[in-house]
């Protein structure tokens, strides 16, 4: 470990950088081994080239806060080839001393496990999602043919007997119904009653995931996804359990009003400071005169979807109040017997961001 050339006790520190000397005067083993330099080969050239942009942009922006005397929190970023990344923390904090001025000091931790971890079960609850929504469609269609039967049912029979059991099977069914609904509207309420927290995430890979399992139900959902990016990458701050809710509601809708062998697609778009996503199917369509309410709360434009599922009105004002939160903008464009989109535009960053 190299000597500091002050007094002062390290404990949790592990390094130091002199702002008037432009230069690193401590630096632990465990950094160097990490960017694997040598402390004389350690500048601030060297390890920024390692750092991927997206990080970078969050370490500049904790830099210039501390020279403003703000407490900048914890600043994680990573290092290595993308089938190799390591993520690390470190918590700078700006020092004035009296031998060398300002001195910025700070701690630095590998986290890897810790990220891995919670991207393994932010990837998990989005699969658990996709996939309870696409289950509540294929569920609700059969359900719904099946009661539509045992009405025409109970128009022929004359059998007392009968009819008292063809409609307790109308009950089980509509009891069937109304629970799969409950099930995806309280999994949808749930996640809005949840805290904001916005983290930067990768926009394209949380889609590509989402949608190949979409496809992996597409045989019984008997729709054709696909997802078109201008970007390999795109970071923005988001609240990802909320964001993806967002996909499962225009998913849902989307199975509802599209006829099978239909598509759906969804476009990423690049603006610089912001980013649209698209939404579009080629549908029914919804009506002129409904499109200026289809955000409303217990809108009037909900419809019963073309397989008889119901709708509650709730879905499109929810996400309306989500886009509303990460300070963007949505609307919808329509036309009946072609289809419809939705339009969602995000700033990329956020001051409030946990990174």
């Amino acid at each position: 470990m190299t000597n500091f050339e002050d007094e002062i006790t390290l404990n949790n520190i592990h390094f130091a950088y002199q702002l008037e000397a432009g230069r690193f005067t401590f630096v632990s083993d465990q950094i160097l081994r990490s960017f694997n330099l040598s402390f004389d080969d350690f500048s601030t050239e060297g390890i920024l080239q390692q750092i991927y942009p997206e990080d970078l942009i969050k370490i500049k922006e904790s830099y210039f806060r501390l020279l403003k005397d703000e407490f900048s929190g914890v600043v994680k970023f990573k290092l290595g080839k993308e089938d190799a990344q390591r993520w690390y923390s470190v918590t700078p904090f700006l020092s004035d001393t009296k031998k060398k001025g300002k001195i910025i000091f700070g701690s630095f931790y590998e986290i890897t496990a810790e990220v891995d971890n919670v991207t393994s079960i932010a990837k998990y609850a989005n699969k658990k999602n996709s996939i309870l929504h696409m289950l509540a469609h294929d569920l609700r269609g059969p359900l719904n043919i099946a009661r539509s039967l045992v009405i025409s049912l109970d128009r022929e029979i004359t059998d007392a007997n009968v009819l008292e059991r063809t409609r307790y099977i109308s009950t089980i069914i509509e009891q069937s119904i109304s629970l799969i609904t409950d099930l995806v509207s309280r999994e949808f309420l749930d996640t809005l009653e949840a805290s904001l927290v916005r983290r930067n995430i990768d926009v394209v890979l949380k889609l590509r995931e989402y949608l190949e399992e979409c496809r992996l139900s597409s045989q019984t959902a008997a729709r054709n996804f696909s997802l078109l990016s201008d970007q390999k990458q795109l970071f923005a701050d988001l609240d990802e359990a909320k964001f993806m809710q967002i996909m499962n509601n225009f998913v849902s809708n989307s199975l509802k009003f599209t006829q099978a062998g239909g598509s759906i697609i969804v476009k990423v778009e690049d603006h610089g400071d912001t980013f649209r996503l698209i939404f579009q199917d080629d549908g029914i369509g919804i009506p002129k005169h409904l499109l200026p309410n289809v955000f409303d709360k217990f809108t009037t434009a909900s419809r019963p979807g073309l397989e008889g599922e119901p709708t509650i009105g709730l879905g499109l004002s929810i996400v309306k109040i989500i886009v509303q939160w990460h300070d963007g903008r949505i609307w919808c464009e329509s036309e009946e017997g072609k289809g419809t989109s939705f339009f969602i535009e995000f700033p990329k960053k956020s001051a409030k961001t946990i990174v």
